[in-house]
C-alpha cells in the first residue's frame, strides 16, 4: 500500500511539474498578456466618458502590453515591436501611414552605421589588440590585472557596443585561466575578472552614443517630445564624470568582496605575451579599421550637428564598404537586426503614447500621488529604471520611462533635459541578474558564475550609482547649466 501511495505521490509531483513548466512557456505567456490586454481594453471602453479619454486608457493597455512582453519575452523584442504598432492602429490611435514612424527616425540609421563601424572593429580584431596589450601592463598583481579588465571593458565599450566587447574578450580570459591546473586558480579571481568585464562594458556604454545604443534612442524621444537635439560631443561631457566614477567604483567594490590574491601571475603573464605574438605585426585592417573609427569621432563631433549623426553614420558605412574592408555578406550575418527593430519599436511606442495622450495622462496622475518636488520624481524614475534595466532590455526601459518622465518634467516646467541623462544612464545599471544585458549572460554561460555572485556586488553597484548620479551628476550637470 505504501509503494503504491509513493508511486501516486510522485506521479502527482510529475503532473504538478508538468504544468508549471507548461504554464511558464513562451506560448502560454503569450496568450496570457493578450488576455490580460483585451480585458483591459474592454473595462476601458465601458469606463471612458468620450473617445479622446478612451484613447489615453487604451494607451495604458499598450503600455501594459509592451512592458508585459519586453519582461517576460514570449516572443522576441522585435515582434513585440510590431503587435504594438498593429494594435495602436487598429484602436486608431495612429493613421495607417504613421505606423512606422519609428522606424523612419535617425536613430535607427545611426545605429546602423555604428552597427557596421564595430562590426569592422571586430573583423580585424583591434579590439582584441588593444585589450591584450593593456593586460599586459597590469598583469603583474592579480588586482591590478583586474584593473586592467574593468579599464579597457569600460574604454572599449565607448567605441562599440558593450556585449561585443564582452563576446571578444571573454575567450581571451577563458583562455588565460586554462593555463593553470585545476584547483591552481582561485575561483574569486575567475569570479571577479568575468564580473569585472561585464560591468564595465555596461558602465562605459554610458560614455558615448557607440557603446550603448538606448543613448541614441533616449535622443531621439527627447527630440520628439521638445524639439531639441543633442550632439554627440555633449552626451558625452555630460556623461564622461560619471562613468570615470562608476568605473572606479566597480573595481573597488569587486576587489573588496572578492579575495582575489593568491595567483601565480607569471605565468598569466607569459601567456598574453604568447597571445600578443600570435597576433603578428599591426595589420593594415586594423589601421583601416583605428582610422575609421577616429574618423568617425571627428565627424560626429564637428558635423554631428550640421549633417545629423545618421547621415555621417550611413556615409561613413558607405565609405567603409567601398575601401573594400568589409563586405555585404560580414555585415548581414552579423548585424543584430533584432535589436534594430527594438529601438524603432521603442520610438514607435514614445509616439503612440504622445498621440493617445497617456503620457500627459500618467505624468499628471503622477504629480497628484507624489507631489511637485521635481527632484523626487527626478530620483524615483532613476530608481524605477535601474530597478527595470536589471529585469528587463535596457532600451525597452529606457523607451517606457523616460516618455513618462519627459512629460511629468515639461507639466512642472522644469528643465528637460535632466531626465535625459537621469534615465538613460542609469539604464546600464543592469548589474544584479543575469537576465539584465547580454553581457551578463555571455559571462554567466562560462559555468565560472552563480546568481548570488551578480546579486550581491550588483546590489552594491546599483545603490552607489544612483547615489552618484542623484548627487555629483546633479551637481555636475548644473555646472553645465542644464538646470
Amino acid at each position: 500500500m505504501k509503494v503504491v501511495t509513493g508511486e501516486l505521490k510522485s506521479k502527482l509531483i510529475g503532473h504538478k511539474l508538468n504544468l508549471l513548466k507548461y504554464l511558464r512557456s513562451d506560448k502560454v505567456q503569450g496568450i496570457i498578456g493578450l488576455f490580460i490586454f483585451g480585458v483591459l481594453i474592454l473595462i476601458f471602453n465601458q469606463i471612458a466618458v468620450d473617445p479622446a479619454q478612451a484613447q489615453q486608457y487604451y494607451g495604458l493597455a499598450l503600455l501594459f502590453l509592451a512592458i508585459y512582453y519586453w519582461l517576460l519575452t514570449p516572443v522576441s523584442y522585435m515582434f513585440t515591436a510590431f503587435l504594438i504598432i498593429s494594435f495602436s492602429v487598429m484602436l486608431g490611435i495612429i493613421e495607417p501611414t504613421e505606423a512606422f514612424t519609428g522606424f523612419a527616425s535617425t536613430t535607427i540609421f545611426f545605429l546602423l552605421g555604428a552597427f557596421i563601424l564595430s562590426l569592422t572593429i571586430e573583423k580585424f580584431g583591434l579590439h582584441k589588440r588593444i585589450a591584450l596589450k593593456v593586460l599586459r601592463k597590469f598583469g603583474n598583481t592579480p588586482k591590478r590585472f583586474i584593473m586592467g579588465i574593468v579599464l579597457i571593458g569600460s574604454f572599449l565599450s565607448m567605441t562599440m557596443p558593450a556585449h561585443g566587447v564582452a563576446a571578444i574578450f571573454i575567450p581571451v580570459l577563458l583562455s588565460i585561466y586554462s593555463i593553470y591546473e585545476e584547483g591552481e586558480l582561485n575561483p574569486n579571481f575567475i569570479k571577479a575578472s568575468l564580473l569585472g568585464l561585464s560591468f564595465s562594458t555596461s558602465v562605459g556604454s554610458m560614455g558615448t552614443l557607440l557603446g550603448g545604443a538606448r543613448n541614441p534612442l533616449a535622443i531621439e524621444i527627447y527630440y520628439a517630445e521638445t524639439g531639441k537635439a543633442i550632439s554627440f560631443v555633449e552626451w558625452f561631457i555630460a556623461a564622461i564624470p560619471m562613468v570615470l566614477l562608476m568605473t572606479f567604483f566597480v573595481y573597488i567594490v569587486l576587489t573588496k568582496i572578492f579575495n582575489v590574491g593568491g595567483v601565480d601571475m607569471r605565468k598569466l603573464q607569459m601567456e598574453i605575451s604568447t597571445e600578443v605574438e600570435e597576433m603578428g605585426a599591426f595589420s593594415m585592417g586594423e589601421a583601416k579599421a583605428l582610422g575609421f573609427l577616429i574618423s568617425a569621432f571627428i565627424a560626429w563631433a564637428v558635423l554631428g550637428q550640421i549633417f545629423g549623426m545618421g547621415v555621417i553614420a550611413v556615409f561613413i558605412s558607405v565609405v567603409i564598404a567601398l575601401s573594400g574592408t568589409i563586405s555585404w555578406d560580414d555585415i548581414a550575418q552579423r548585424l543584430p537586426w533584432g535589436t534594430i527593430f527594438l529601438y524603432g519599436g521603442a520610438i514607435s511606442l514614445g509616439f503612440i503614447l504622445g498621440e493617445s495622450q497617456t503620457l500627459q495622462f500618467i505624468a499628471t496622475s503622477l504629480l497628484r500621488v507624489v507631489g511637485e518636488n521635481p527632484f523626487l520624481l527626478l530620483a524615483m524614475f532613476a530608481a524605477l529604471t535601474a530597478l527595470l534595466s536589471n529585469v528587463m532590455s535596457n532600451a525597452a526601459t529606457t523607451g517606457v520611462v523616460l516618455p513618462i518622465a519627459l512629460s511629468a518634467m515639461l507639466v512642472m516646467d522644469f528643465p528637460d533635459i535632466l531626465p535625459v541623462y537621469l534615465v538613460a544612464l542609469p539604464s546600464a545599471f543592469a548589474f544584479m541578474f543575469i537576465v539584465g544585458t547580454p553581457s551578463a549572460a555571455l559571462v554567466y554561460s562560462t559555468g565560472h558564475l552563480d546568481q548570488k555572485d551578480f546579486l550581491i556586488s550588483g546590489l552594491v553597484l546599483n545603490i552607489i550609482g544612483l547615489a552618484i548620479f542623484l548627487t555629483i551628476g546633479l551637481g555636475w550637470w548644473k555646472l553645465l547649466g542644464y538646470w
